[in-house]
């Protein structure tokens, strides 16, 4: 998935005007976003009595989440957040971004997120970060707690160089990547129709023995 939104933003940002945005140092975020998925291991492998007070805060956070959307139990964000732990290791990291060149000139990239499962839209903030870009989250309504907390932290981990923008309508813009249903997917491609977009839609899943 993660290769996949690399590819579409190179097409997207490709052919922009030369809006020119301040640069932030990718190596630093890199060893933030490392550190940031070493602060989610250590919580959730810790005993909840010895939290400090970021961890206290996060679990919070997870409580609160469950009480604003029944189906994100603690058990599935805490399942989300152990995914990423192990997948942001320096490694990992490195070895993906070793197959593209980060864009020369930052543009802001809207984000609409989905919210039908924990943190789903992390891997679009992500990577609309580490090509070079800046992103505007519209975050769901059924997932809005958990992701500004990792931000924070990414951008506390990496020095303040994490720009992003957590925003209710998405203005100013240089293109846009939303997530939503097909109704919501007919809707998105009218509003976006003059815009650099990837408008993605429910997907369907074959075996390949269907008839």
């Amino acid at each position: 998935m993660l290769i996949l939104i690399f590819i579409n933003l190179h097409k997207i940002t490709k052919n922009l005007s030369n809006t020119k945005h301040k640069k932030m140092n990718s190596e630093l975020q890199i060893k933030g976003l490392v550190q940031l998925s070493q602060f989610l291991a250590l919580f959730l492998d810790k005993d909840e009595a010895k939290y400090d007070d970021n961890e206290r805060e996060l679990l919070g956070l997870l409580k609160k989440s469950q009480l604003e959307n029944p189906w994100f139990t603690e058990e599935n964000i805490k399942f989300a957040l152990q995914q990423w732990a192990n997948l942001l290791t320096e490694k990992n990291i490195l070895q993906w971004l070793s197959a593209y060149k980060r864009t020369v000139e930052s543009k802001k990239i809207g984000l609409i997120l989905a919210g039908n499962i924990p943190l789903v839209g992390f891997h679009d903030v992500i990577s609309v970060v580490l090509s070079g870009n800046i992103p505007l989250i519209k975050l769901s309504s059924k997932d809005q707690r958990i992701l500004p907390f990792l931000l924070s932290k990414w951008n506390d981990f990496s020095n303040g160089n994490v720009k992003y923008e957590l925003v209710e309508k998405l203005e100013n813009f240089d293109a846009v990547i939303a997530t939503g249903s097909n109704n919501t997917a007919r809707y998105l491609e009218y509003y976006f129709k003059n815009h650099k977009s990837i408008i993605r839609k429910n997907r369907t899943f074959c075996s390949g023995t269907e008839r």
